[in-house]
């Protein structure tokens, strides 16, 4: 039998799960009081940020930081399941403690699915940019390379950051150097629909959804994040510009 206290560090347990694969902060806290109330625990207050979620019951109190983020929806509705089983008592906390390992395990898509599904997204905005069939088969070619070396960064401090601008460099540099030996295909629209699946949409979205729910803090601090990560790109394509011109290819 678990303790309250242990209770409110799987409540915690699962609102940092949530907070690291993107979800929105009101859906955290609203997870969160489910899931309390579930195990019995009718005063509890959560306080959600992107970096950090508090939650106190009882005198009790549980910090959970959140130092790594990225976006996995499979395990946001693992964790969505989860609390509503424990809600309708269902689960017991033994359980949803177990429940909740096994959705922190769930692996995301793998690369085998990933290169794919980047370069096909790449190539077809491309096309909305002006691309023709030769630009399809370039920008699929360089999403393929720009989404093969993204694992490289996964695990290091700033790794979302240096990837993005790493990112829009390789963009950059292949879609300029192509273009010497392949010179009949749109060499802007395939820089341009090369880093368009870089860009944070869904940062911004949860951002929006955030201000929109009253969480001020939260929205401000994922807006900042979604604008920081198009910096890196920019800043990495004007670089790739650059030593791509330096490099004899065609300047822009």
């Amino acid at each position: 039998m678990k303790t309250d206290e242990q209770k409110l560090n799987i409540v915690g347990a699962a609102a940092q799960l949530l907070l690291e694969n993107g979800s929105e902060t009101y859906r955290v806290e609203e997870t969160a009081q489910r899931m309390a109330r579930g195990f019995g625990m009718e005063q509890v207050n959560i306080a959600a940020f992107p970096t950090s979620v508090f939650l106190e019951a009882d005198g009790r109190a549980c910090v959970r930081r959140i130092s790594r983020r990225g976006t996995n929806s499979q395990r946001i509705a693992m964790v969505n399941e989860i609390s509503r089983e424990v809600e309708h008592g269902k689960l017991s906390a033994e359980q949803a403690e177990r429940a909740l390992e096994r959705a922190r395990s769930t692996p995301g898509f793998s690369q085998r699915v990933l290169i794919p599904a980047y370069a096909l997204a790449a190539a077809s905005f491309c096309l909305l940019f002006g691309g023709d069939a030769a630009t399809f088969g370039v920008t699929f070619a360089i999403g393929v390379i720009v989404q093969a070396v993204q694992p490289w960064f996964a695990h290091i401090q700033m790794g979302v950051l240096l990837g993005n601008f790493v990112g829009g460099w390789l963009t950059a540099v292949l879609a300029q150097m192509l273009q010497i030996a392949l010179p009949v295909y749109n060499v802007n629209a395939a820089i341009i629909g090369g880093i368009m699946p870089l860009l944070s949409g869904l940062a911004m979205t949860t951002a929006v959804r955030d201000t929109v729910y009253g969480d001020l803090v939260s929205g401000m601090v994922r807006a900042l994040e979604a604008m920081l990560l198009a910096t890196a790109v920019a800043i990495g394509v004007y670089t790739g510009l650059k030593m791509a011109a330096m490099m004899g290819g065609i300047a822009l």
